[in-house]
């Protein structure tokens, strides 16, 4: 039948239909009404009972939406400025945000959606979130022969499971642009294993003597008293400058097997979450960019410390060839879990709860986007063999940082894996800023 002939005879059968009174009757008028118009028996129950084809319909199905343009336009301009986490994440960062947002976009946020926002939950946050989503191999260092300082430090090889806070992993991440030649600049990573309090510096090279100075710069950034390191077979931290010092600090040395990066796993994500998504892959061979990088790196980990959760694993157990993960619903960040202990020292304590009073997120945020601006506009003079003086860079710096807005900044771009096609194999190359 044409559209036309069912809108004129859908009607009247429907009439027939209402005024149809018992079972057997009416499944007479419906097995003619399905005879003739070819409709199944369910669709055709629906429109004789008004249900469909009613011209104007009963509109979208399921419960009214609860989350309008507001909520969606908060959330994703939260997510961007978090360095869009997960909604598991997002919904323990989302409390300490908010109380530093008032306004998206010029516009003031009212209370009701500040009110959603703080009910809303992880799997709502990332259906909200869909729309605005899209969807390289590190060379190891040639090892050297130091069995006699190996011998000196245990290897650790089982997992953490400690309550105690001060036990470390640490790793260095090379910026050389995927050539390991010459002298450029390495990143130091510390990841704290109960709380996750990550800090990194950087190097020039990592020699024996700038790598315990980026260490002792980190423990005097951690609040926190150090137990232990547990480092891999690097010839930076298996060495005796290194073990004497931490052995006259009463802090227990350690060294994961060869070839296992899990022994390390803690560290190892920390290399890709702090470090990559804010240097990116290029090769920075300038000595000139250690103390601008190390001013954009202590910003970076404190503001990921404080105002960035972390999600904690409960358990890992394998079925078969799936490895299920089991972690806790409550996210925390990392200031959040050593506040939780009872294990900090009072000055550690005030300085941690200070800092969470002090500091705004997004103030923090533009902070680091225009420090990371300074550093790769300084590194581009360098490349192009421009005089760049530091004092004029540091001027710039404070000047864009007395301007800018914690609302309104121009993202700096992140580097970016860009695919090339191989007879034989897959490789990347790497383009950025």
């Amino acid at each position: 039948m044409s559209e036309k002939s069912l809108n004129e005879y859908i009607p009247r059968v429907r009439e027939r239909y209402s005024r149809m009174r018992g079972k057997r009757a009416r499944s007479r008028v419906l097995d003619e009404f399905c005879a003739t118009t070819g409709y199944g028996r369910k669709h055709a129950i629906k429109v004789l009972g008004g249900r469909k084809r009613s011209g104007k319909g009963l509109g979208r199905g399921g419960a009214p939406r609860v989350y309008g343009e507001e909520e969606f336009w908060v959330l994703k301009y939260c997510w961007l400025q978090m360095e869009q986490p997960c909604g598991k994440r997002m919904t323990g960062m989302l409390p300490l945000w908010l109380a530093h947002l008032k306004e998206v976009g010029g516009k003031e946020i009212t209370s009701a959606a500040r009110a959603k926002l703080h009910e809303v939950s992880p799997a709502t946050i990332d259906r909200l979130l869909a729309p605005a989503k899209t969807g390289r191999r590190k060379k190891r260092p040639v090892p050297r022969s130091d069995a006699a300082i190996k011998a000196l430090i245990e290897i650790r090889a089982e997992r953490w499971n400690t309550r105690e806070v001060g036990w470390t992993e640490v790793d260095t991440v090379a910026h050389c642009g995927g050539d390991m030649g010459g002298s450029f600049i390495w990143s130091l990573t510390s990841v704290e294993i109960l709380s996750g309090w990550t800090e990194i510096r950087c190097i020039w090279n990592r020699g024996q003597h700038a790598t315990l100075t980026g260490l002792e710069e980190i423990g005097r950034a951690q609040p926190f008293d150090l137990r232990g390191i547990d480092s891999d077979g690097g010839s930076e931290f298996i060495n005796y400058h290194l073990y004497h010092h931490l052995k006259s600090q009463g802090i227990r040395q350690t060294r994961s097997r060869p070839y296992r990066k899990n022994d390390q796993a803690h560290v190892e994500q920390k290399n890709y979450t702090h470090v990559r998504q804010i240097i990116g892959y290029e090769r920075l061979g300038y000595q000139e960019l250690v103390d601008p990088l190390n001013k954009l790196l202590r910003e970076w980990s404190l503001w990921k410390n404080l105002f960035c959760t972390t999600m904690e694993q409960l358990s890992s157990t394998r079925e078969g060839s799936k490895q299920k993960r089991k972690h806790a619903k409550a996210v925390q960040t990392p200031a959040q879990r050593l506040l939780a202990t009872d294990q900090l020292a009072a000055d550690d304590r005030r300085r941690i709860e200070t800092s969470l009073d002090q500091r705004n997120p997004f103030e923090m945020k533009a902070r680091i986007e225009t420090l990371l601006r300074a550093v790769w506009k300084q590194r581009k003079a360098l490349l192009l063999g421009d005089k760049c003086e530091p004092q004029q860079e540091a001027e710039e710096v404070d000047l864009a940082l007395g301007t800018a807005s914690p609302l309104r900044y121009e993202a700096v771009p992140r580097a970016t894996i860009q695919p090339i096609k191989n007879t034989k194999t897959q490789k990347a190359s790497v383009s950025g800023l």
